[in-house]
């Protein structure tokens, strides 16, 4: 069974169908999270990997696609992992409210009540990333 870990907020200037498929394609992810360094596209899934230090240095991500929202799974690396990413726009402009959960007996050297904290800190900042790289493409291409 899943527990929530946090939720992250962010509103961008963008029609909600711009952000989903933004979100559709991890391809992106290089764009927005600036740790990763390759995401190479398998039959049904994404492997990852970061240069920086990190929980995971190499994982695979599946993704689903929803109604609201795009759901990336992540697993193969020592923290397994969901993020959800709910969509709702008006008016051009688009909430994702990010939500993480991990499994409740997820087996790593740190407690998630001290994980939760610096894993919120980190997956806000690339929140924010990827609120400025989809405006900055929007930007571009009206230009």
């Amino acid at each position: 069974m899943d527990q929530k870990l946090f939720s992250n907020v962010v509103l961008v200037n963008a029609e909600e169908e711009e952000v989903r498929k933004i979100l559709e394609s991890p391809e992106n992810l290089l764009k927005w999270i600036p740790e990763i360094t390759t995401v190479e596209k398998g039959n049904h899934d994404f492997s990852i990997t970061r240069v920086a230090p990190a929980l995971n240095q190499q994982e695979t991500i599946t993704v689903e696609k929803g109604n609201n929202s795009v759901t990336y799974n992540s697993k193969g690396g020592r923290l397994e992992y969901r993020i959800v990413f709910l969509l709702s726009g008006q008016d051009r402009q688009t909430t994702i409210q990010e939500d993480v959960y991990v499994e409740k007996q997820a087996d790593i050297f740190l407690p998630l009540k001290l994980l939760a904290p610096i894993a919120k800190y980190s997956f806000n900042t690339n929140l924010n990333n990827l609120a400025a790289f989809i405006e900055s493409k929007i930007v571009r291409r009206n230009s």
